[in-house]
């Protein structure tokens, strides 16, 4: 059974996490995130040396969860194009969640942009790439450079994750539509799978 401390944080990272997806971190006070989970700013200060501390904090649970989430759904595809779609799909969903305010201030954080990316590197790109070797070893894709793959793809996504404010969701929806079967045409081996 948790603790009281343990139901304190736990409110405070889902009460933050809340408030800093919909409204971005800069548009958030530490004050606003004490009254909505409860505590006392102090409290947070307990847990966190600083707001940036408590936001980093909070977009790695989000990664992770994200990478646990992929990894549970793969279990259920039958060859590598579904994995793909799979993780595709995830990506696009879990980026629906977050507000443009939210990207913005990530892409005007470099400090917090390079420590988000080099996570999402050692985690949830080991994912891809893990689905893409997987796959060219069971000959289900072309045997080509997968890091080189990965890497285009992460350069694509970040690319997108920039426009997504300027585009509405439908537009970037069949976006990432076009994407999934221009990957896949280019993955196919060469009897056209």
């Amino acid at each position: 059974m948790p603790t009281q401390a343990e139901i304190k944080h736990q409110r405070l990272m889902d009460q933050a996490e809340r408030l800093i997806i919909t409204n971005g971190f800069k548009n958030v006070t530490m004050e606003e995130i004490a009254a909505a989970a409860g505590i006392s700013k102090m409290t947070i200060y307990n847990h966190f040396d600083s707001k940036e501390h408590l936001v980093e904090e909070i977009l790695m649970r989000t990664i992770s969860r994200f990478n646990m989430d992929v990894v549970e759904a793969l279990t259920k595809a039958r060859d590598t194009f579904e994995k793909l779609e799979i993780y595709f799909q995830l990506g696009q969903r879990a980026s629906e969640e977050y507000s443009a305010a939210l990207y913005k201030d990530v892409y005007e954080a470099p400090y917090l942009l390079e420590k988000l990316s080099a996570y999402k590197k050692e985690t949830t790109l080991k994912i891809l790439l893990d689905i893409l070797e997987k796959g060219a070893k069971k000959g289900e894709i072309r045997a080509a450079d997968q890091e080189f793959v990965v890497i285009l793809l992460d350069v694509v996504n970040a690319g997108m994750m920039q426009l997504m404010p300027q585009y509405g969701d439908e537009e970037m929806l069949r976006f990432n539509r076009r994407l999934f079967q221009f990957i896949r045409q280019g993955l196919m081996v060469s009897e056209g799978r």
